[in-house]
């Protein structure tokens, strides 16, 4: 492991990461709108990439919370390095509790002994952004699946080691009937269908891929996707793309921060105003830290219980990527209020350009109307809120 960028706890090393890798190239990655390959580098010296992956499998063992705080390290530093990390991470975590055959533990043992980077790819084309439906199938032969898939977007996917793909059962099943397959890189062919050019989140490249894998079946996950999803995937996806949101939210708070000590100090003995509006701005960014953290407590305690898949759980999951996303977007507004021409302009060293337009891409990362509308519906029969 690298000394360099370990300092003990998760998020002290992604902190170090961000600090000396991540945050120095942030602007160039935005700016071209690459891959952030030098901050994944780090990741993977730092063994970061593991940190979902039992110790028994050499992995670092992280709970959810902890991987929340690495998550918000990156994102203080480069939003993009951040949901690399996070995205990689929510699948790391389909292998540690759902993995259940050889294979598949043999593949999480290489994400921890290769620091293998894992992608997604379970939107469709013309799905309309619902995962949970597949117009696509796998197709078995003896011991060998195939599948051709028009993937909305496979994020990084193009740096990755393998993908993580979803697809109807067999070719006659249900739309819904799906099944969650492990695409390695050596059976797996990635054919451009969009581009990535994007107002931000830049570095993250969401291209659209025709993608055609083939592989050993033994890489299916045995249980439903259905299953999946709800007791592993939505939770871990809520928290870990609210922490995204909440780090952003913390460097735009800390160049507010920056900006009200500077005027300070030039008239010595006397407040800003600008002091009382940074001071209403910490309790906002106060209930987003809140509200992340709260549920990913949460989601430890109810993981292995039916609990984790109820109506009531549901909302809870919502609402956090809801609440995480608008307020960590009003406090990116806040700060630019309070630095004012200084974080509008781009050369100042208050900018908040790049950080106010990868907040917007939390609002828009599954529509929050959408989110509502589904509350909407479920709190019409639920009893109690």
């Amino acid at each position: 492991m690298s000394t360099e960028f370990v300092d003990g706890s998760l998020e002290a090393d992604a902190w170090n990461v961000g600090a000396k890798v991540a945050g120095p190239v942030a602007d160039d990655v935005d700016r071209r709108g690459r891959f952030p390959a030098e901050a994944v580098a780090a990741m993977r010296e730092a063994r970061l990439l593991s940190a979902m992956v039992p110790v028994a499998l050499g992995g670092r063992g992280a709970r959810l919370p902890e991987v929340s705080g690495a998550v918000r390290a990156l994102a203080a530093h480069c939003a993009s390095s951040a949901l690399v990390f996070a995205m990689h991470q929510i699948e790391v975590a389909y292998l540690a509790r759902h993995g259940h055959t050889d294979a598949l533990a043999g593949m999480l043992e290489q994400v921890a002994s290769k620091q293998l980077l894992l992608a997604n790819a379970n939107s469709e084309v013309g799905s309309g952004g619902d995962v949970g439906r597949s117009a696509c199938a796998i197709e078995v032969s003896g011991d060998r699946f195939s599948l051709c898939k028009d993937a909305l977007a496979v994020s990084f996917g193009a740096y990755a080691d393998a993908v993580l793909t979803t697809a109807r059962r067999h070719p006659d099943a249900a739309p819904d009937d799906q099944i969650m397959v492990v695409c390695p890189r050596e059976g797996l062919h990635l054919e451009p269908l969009s581009e990535w050019d994007a107002m931000g989140l830049r570095g993250t490249c969401s291209n659209g891929f025709r993608l055609r894998a083939e592989g050993d079946t033994a890489l299916i996950f045995p249980e439903p996707f259905s299953a999946i999803a709800s007791r592993t995937g939505t939770p871990v996806t809520q928290v870990l793309l609210g922490s995204v949101w909440v780090g952003l939210a913390e460097a735009a708070a800390a160049r507010a921060h920056a900006a009200v000590r500077a005027q300070a100090r030039k008239h010595p003995g006397t407040r800003p105003v600008s002091a009382l509006r940074l001071a209403e701005l910490t309790t906002l960014l106060q209930q987003a830290r809140a509200v992340v953290g709260a549920v990913a407590r949460r989601y430890e305690e109810l993981k292995d219980s039916d609990e984790v898949e109820g109506l009531g759980f549901g909302l809870e999951l919502r609402n956090v990527k809801v609440a995480a996303s608008s307020l960590a977007l009003e406090v990116g507004n806040r700060a630019l209020a309070i630095c004012g021409i200084a974080g509008y302009l781009r050369s100042s060293p208050y900018s908040l350009d790049r950080i106010i337009r990868d907040l917007h891409g939390g609002t828009v990362m599954v529509s929050n109307d959408r989110l509502n509308e589904a509350s909407a519906e479920l709190l019409l029969v639920q009893k109690h809120i």
